[in-house]
């Protein structure tokens, strides 16, 4: 028994060393510190016991007419590591719009993946435009926003986001699949994530046009990055299939169970070995991943939401 108790607890620190979450940023520190850069104002970015979608602690954002950071109308949070050319990532968060969250018709993006450059919008970006939610693209010419995917916009719930990316300035190569409140919404499609000779960075929070007078108020929760789906929303796995049926035993031989023969000498018996029989024991392997840092005057310069 010591044995079996001592190869579980040796696949298990195995398997916790090589786990492939490569980021967290859901607020059970109690704090910001998760996250690299405030973009905005720190009294508008709180942690808080309630709402959550999960854990302790969520974020509660709040954004105003006039609350202005880096040219734009934002209360943001910021990951400085940086998306590149090639990275196969998962992402998984939760985000609830406020009962009173304002409609109004035009932009407001809640989670996006920015560009290194200085202006336009970014490559990917999440946003309400009147009553409609969206996964949109932008273009290296910056020529207008393409949604990829939209729904309606429901206030007062948490909604659940898991996003697969494979960063790619190639349109070709570059990829996307989205699940939304449990729900497969994009079933893989391929398209340009990255703009040539640039990486991204993850900002979560809110962002919108400054004609909008109206207060603001989402909650975010549960923030996590990784290398499978497995990872971030083990939930959403298929289950492994069925073990094949057993063959066919058979038509029964009609002399089994028949009398052995008197005079016929039995096989010895082969005596049993003493201890426990270890079933094979699998451990999950996960792969590594490295960041990069985006320089801090990229954070730091104006960029320009549209023409």
């Amino acid at each position: 028994m010591q044995r079996l108790v001592l190869a579980a607890a040796l696949c298990f620190a195995a398997s916790q060393a090589r786990a492939s979450v490569v980021w967290r940023g859901d607020f059970e520190t109690k704090d910001l510190s998760q996250w690299d850069v405030i973009d905005g104002l720190a009294s508008r970015l709180t942690v808080v016991p309630s709402p959550v979608r999960q854990g302790s602690y969520g974020l509660r954002v709040e954004l105003r007419s006039g609350d202005f950071s880096n040219n734009g109308n934002r209360n943001e949070l910021v990951r400085t590591v940086a998306d590149s050319e090639g990275m196969d990532l998962y992402y998984a968060w939760s985000t609830m719009f406020d009962a009173s969250y304002p409609i109004a018709n035009t932009w407001q993006v809640f989670t996006q993946w920015h560009h290194s450059g200085c202006c336009g919008s970014p490559p990917l970006e999440f946003d309400i435009d009147g009553q409609t939610l969206s996964l949109s693209r932008n273009p290296p010419s910056n020529s207008g926003t393409v949604a990829l995917w939209s729904t309606p916009l429901v206030r007062g719930v948490w909604h659940d986001f898991v996003l697969h990316v494979v960063w790619s300035s190639n349109p070709d190569l570059g990829f996307i699949e989205l699940w939304y409140d449990g729900q497969k919404a994009i079933d893989g499609k391929a398209v340009q994530t990255l703009f040539p000779g640039m990486v991204n960075y993850l900002k979560q929070g809110l962002y919108r046009d400054s004609s909008i007078s109206a207060v603001g108020v989402v909650y975010h929760d549960g923030m996590t990055v990784g290398t499978t789906l497995a990872d971030v929303a083990p939930q959403l796995v298929p289950p492994p299939p069925p073990p094949p049926e057993p063959p066919d035993a058979g038509t029964p031989d009609p002399g089994a169970g028949a009398a052995p023969d008197a005079g016929a000498v039995a096989p010895p018996v082969q005596a049993a070995r003493a201890g426990i029989a270890f079933p094979h024991q699998g451990c999950s392997s996960a792969g590594s991943a490295t960041g990069l840092l985006v320089a801090a005057f990229a954070l730091l310069r104006p960029r320009r939401r549209r023409s």
